[in-house]
């Protein structure tokens, strides 16, 4: 129907380790309602629109940086293999 719908904000959980900077530990999902998560979610919207994905899934990689948010990726596909998504999507 062409609306976009956000199922889902990530973070991911990224920590200093074994003398490397950051060892990627997963991902943790943040309250959509925060300004953040508003913020970004804006940002993504306006990614799809510019690129003219109106249909079906779609995962965004962005950074948000001191300027504002950076596009990393963006896929018209749900977001990974792993199904850390699954006991959301059953709530």
């Amino acid at each position: 129907d062409g609306e976009h719908k956000t199922c889902a904000v990530w973070v991911y959980d990224k920590r200093p380790a074994n003398g490397a900077a950051f060892v990627y530990f997963g991902m943790v999902p943040i309250d959509t309602s925060t300004q953040e998560a508003k913020l970004l979610i804006n940002y993504c919207n306006r990614a799809l629109d510019a690129l003219e994905l109106k249909n079906g899934p779609s995962h965004a990689e962005i950074i948000l940086t001191a300027s504002g948010p950076c596009l990393v990726e963006m896929n018209c596909r749900a977001q990974g293999g792993d199904g850390n998504w699954q006991q959301l999507a059953q709530a």
